[in-house]
């Protein structure tokens, strides 16, 4: 009686994790080097500090102020850094590491961001959507800066000279 009981509940836990309102966030990175006066918002919680090795999810707010800075690291090996006054959410971040293929998106509201390029982009394009435009790297590094509102909005990309990342505005 208690194995079928332990199966139900096993069953049970894995119906509801397969169910979106029931899983736990899902993780699309961690938090590799953090100064002060950076915080996340993961969509369903409250603002919080965040520190070395602090799992980021899909659809949390990254928020830079004066003097902080965060850098990302994703499961495809990949890296962003966010520079001080800065606001980015990651919109989707998928991988399969079986065949080191996915997809990554996220929304630059405003400030600087430096990516560097993982298994994802050797494969398909990652995408940084701005107030006034996307911008996609595909295999390489870019560096891009989103004015604040005041300024006009205007999204610049840089990529390395040697890669094969495309920018756009």
């Amino acid at each position: 009686m208690r194995v079928l009981a332990y199966h139900a509940v096993a069953a049970l836990v894995l119906a509801c994790s397969a169910m979106p309102g029931f899983a736990e966030e899902e993780s699309v990175g961690v938090a590799g080097a953090v100064n002060p006066r950076a915080v996340g918002q993961p969509p369903a919680g409250s603002v919080e500090q965040l520190a070395i090795g602090q799992n980021v999810v899909r659809n949390e707010k990254i928020s830079t102020f004066n003097k902080g800075q965060v850098q990302l690291i994703f499961a495809d090996q990949s890296t962003l850094t966010i520079a001080e006054n800065s606001e980015i959410v990651i919109d989707e971040f998928v991988y399969d590491p079986q065949n080191q293929t996915g997809n990554m998106t996220a929304t630059v509201t405003t400030g600087v961001l430096r990516y560097v390029g993982g298994k994802i982009s050797k494969k398909a394009d990652v995408s940084f959507l701005t107030p006034s435009g996307v911008v996609t790297v595909r295999g390489g590094i870019a560096l891009t800066k989103v004015a604040p509102k005041s300024a006009g909005a205007a999204a610049t990309g840089a990529a390395a000279a040697d890669s094969p990342a495309t920018t756009g505005h």
